[in-house]
C-alpha cells in the first residue's frame, strides 16, 4: 500500500506527463479540422415532388440528407456547394455546422441539373464565421480522402480514385467525364473528395463500393456561370454514336477493313461537330486523338478512355478542332469549333423541376404534355415498362433547337409537344370512355394539336354541339366526342367529387 505522500507524488508526476502531451494533441486536432472539416456542413432537405399522374396534387414530403461545402463566390460572398438532386423540389433546406446543436435555414441560390450542382445561401451573416472555404486541386489516380460528418469525432474515409470514365446524366441527356472512386464506406451525397488536402471532386452517386465523382474542372465551370439554371458552359459532343456490330456494315459503307472509328447515328442541334457532321459519317479522329471501335482514345493521363473525357480539359469551348471522317467512301477532314451543351429543343421535355405539371381537364378527360416526369410514373425502368407508344416518342425524339416546327402556329411560339389523354375521371358525361389511358391527341375539332395552348384554342370552336377529339392510329379509339352543353355542369361536378382546385394549369 502506498503512503499518502507517495500517492501525491505519483499523481503529480502523472498529471505533469498528461499536461506535457495535451497541447500537441489539441493542436493536431485543430489543424486537422481546419483543413478537412471547417468547410463542411450537414444538409437536410425536405423534398415534395409533384404528382404527375394526378397533376393537381403533390406527393408526400420526403427528407433527404447529404453534405454541403463552403466556397467563396466572387470576392466576398460565401455559399454552400452541394448536389442538385439533394435540394431539387425542396420546400425547406437546413444546414447544420459541426459543433452546433441547431440547424440554420438556407436557400437555393442557383442550380444546374445537367451538372447536378447547386449553390445555397444563408441570410444569417454569422453562419460562415470561422469557416474555411475549399481549396481546389487537380484529380489524379491514387489515394483519396473524404471528410466524415456522420459522428461528432473528426474522421476521414479512405478511398482511391481508380480512373476517369463517362457518365450519362439522364435528366438532361448530358454526357459528362466522371471520376471513379473506390470506397468501402457509403459517403453522403455531396461529399467532397480530397487529394493532398485539396478538393478534387464531389460525390454524386454510386453503390457497392464504387462511386461517381464530378471532377473539379466541371465544378469550376459551374461556379463561373452567371445566375440562372443550366447555363450551358461546358463542352459537349454534338452527336450520338454506335460501333459497327457487323463487318458487313463497314464494307457496305465503303470503309477500309482495318480502319477503326465510330458510326455517327444522329447529329444533335448543339455541341462539337453538330455543324459539320452527318448521320452515317464514320468518325475516326478528333484533333490529334485517334478513336478505336469502342469510341476510346489513348489519353496521356487516364489511359484508354471514351473520347468524351477530352471535353474535361483538353478541348475548351470555342477551340478549333479537326475531325477525321469517312463519308460515302471518301476520307475527309472537317474543321469545326468545340461546342457546348444545351438542354432545350426536345419535343418530349427532359425532367422538369420546380414547376407544376401542365394539364387541361374537360369532361373528366385529363390532357397533359408528355414529359420525362410523366414517363417516370412507371419507375426507373420506364424504358421497358411505360406504354410503347409513349416510349417511342421519347426514344425517337428529334430536337428542334435550330428550327421550330413549321406546323406550330404563329400564335403558339412555344415548341411542339406531344399531348396525351393520360386518364379519365369517371362521370356520367364520359360513360364508355372511362378505361381510356395514354392516348396521343392528333386533332381537336378538326384543328391540329401541337401543345396544350393550341388545344385550348381548338376547344373554343366546337362542331355541331360536340367537341371531337381525334387520336393517332394505334390507340384504343380513333375518336371521342363530348357534348358541349353538358360540360359546364359536368366539370363543376368533377372538380367537387375529386377535389380539384382548377381545371387547367398552363
Amino acid at each position: 500500500m502506498l503512503k499518502p505522500n507517495q500517492g501525491m507524488k505519483l499523481r503529480t508526476l502523472f498529471l505533469g506527463i498528461l499536461l506535457s502531451f495535451a497541447p500537441m494533441q489539441i493542436e493536431a486536432e485543430v489543424n486537422k479540422e481546419s483543413v478537412n472539416f471547417s468547410s463542411q456542413v450537414r444538409i437536410t432537405s425536405y423534398q415534395q415532388d409533384y404528382d404527375w399522374l394526378n397533376p393537381w396534387n403533390k406527393k408526400d414530403v420526403v427528407p433527404r440528407s447529404g453534405v454541403g461545402s463552403v466556397i467563396r463566390v466572387g470576392e466576398k460572398q460565401w455559399m454552400l456547394l452541394t448536389s442538385a438532386d439533394l435540394v431539387s423540389n425542396a420546400t425547406l433546406i437546413e444546414a447544420k455546422r459541426t459543433k452546433t446543436s441547431l440547424p440554420s435555414r438556407v436557400y437555393l441560390k442557383r442550380i444546374d441539373h445537367a451538372l447536378n450542382l447547386a449553390l445555397l445561401e444563408s441570410d444569417d451573416a454569422s453562419f460562415f464565421d470561422e469557416m474555411k472555404g475549399l481549396e481546389w486541386g487537380n484529380p489524379e489516380k491514387g489515394q483519396a480522402e473524404l471528410p466524415d460528418l456522420s459522428s461528432g469525432r473528426i474522421e476521414l474515409m479512405q478511398g482511391e480514385i481508380t480512373g476517369l470514365t463517362v457518365g450519362h446524366r439522364q435528366v438532361r441527356d448530358a454526357w459528362l467525364p466522371i471520376l471513379q472512386l473506390s470506397l468501402k464506406k457509403i459517403p453522403p451525397q455531396g461529399s467532397i473528395v480530397l487529394q493532398k488536402q485539396k478538393a478534387v471532386g464531389m460525390v454524386l452517386n454510386g453503390s457497392q463500393g464504387n462511386y461517381n465523382v464530378l471532377p473539379k474542372q466541371l465544378i469550376n465551370k459551374f461556379l463561373s456561370q452567371t445566375a440562372g439554371p443550366d447555363h450551358e458552359r461546358f463542352s459537349h459532343r454534338g452527336f450520338q454514336w454506335q460501333f459497327f456490330a457487323q463487318p458487313s456494315l463497314a464494307e457496305y459503307s465503303k470503309i477500309p477493313e482495318n480502319q477503326e472509328g465510330i458510326w455517327i447515328s444522329r447529329v444533335l442541334p448543339y455541341g462539337t461537330g453538330s455543324e459539320v457532321l452527318q448521320a452515317g459519317d464514320y468518325l475516326t479522329r478528333i484533333g490529334d486523338w485517334q478513336l478505336n471501335r469502342e469510341g476510346q482514345i489513348e489519353h496521356s493521363k487516364w489511359g484508354n478512355v471514351l473520347f468524351d473525357v477530352l471535353f474535361l480539359e483538353d478541348l475548351d469551348a470555342g477551340d478549333e478542332v479537326e475531325l477525321g471522317i469517312y463519308r460515302g467512301g471518301q476520307s475527309l477532314n472537317l474543321k469545326t469549333k468545340v461546342g457546348t451543351y444545351r438542354q432545350n429543343g426536345h419535343r418530349v421535355p427532359m425532367k422538369i423541376f420546380g414547376k407544376p405539371p401542365r394539364y387541361l381537364i374537360r369532361g373528366g378527360m385529363i390532357f397533359q404534355e408528355l414529359t420525362l416526369n410523366y414517363l417516370e410514373v412507371w419507375g426507373q425502368n420506364w424504358e421497358n415498362r411505360a406504354p410503347l407508344r409513349l416510349r417511342l416518342f421519347k426514344q425517337l425524339d428529334l430536337t428542334r433547337t435550330k428550327n421550330v416546327s413549321q406546323n406550330t402556329p404563329a400564335k403558339h411560339p412555344s415548341r411542339e409537344r406531344i399531348v396525351i389523354l393520360s386518364q379519365v375521371l369517371p362521370d356520367v358525361v364520359n360513360i364508355g370512355y372511362q378505361e381510356l389511358r395514354n392516348m396521343v391527341v392528333k386533332k381537336v375539332n378538326g384543328k391540329k394539336v401541337v401543345n396544350l395552348e393550341s388545344m385550348v384554342e381548338a376547344l373554343q370552336n366546337p362542331q355541331t354541339g360536340f367537341h371531337r377529339v381525334e387520336f393517332l392510329p394505334g390507340s384504343e379509339r380513333v375518336q371521342i366526342v363530348l357534348p358541349v352543353q353538358e360540360l359546364v355542369s359536368a366539370d363543376e361536378r368533377i372538380m367537387k367529387n375529386f377535389q380539384i382546385p382548377r381545371l387547367q394549369s398552363l
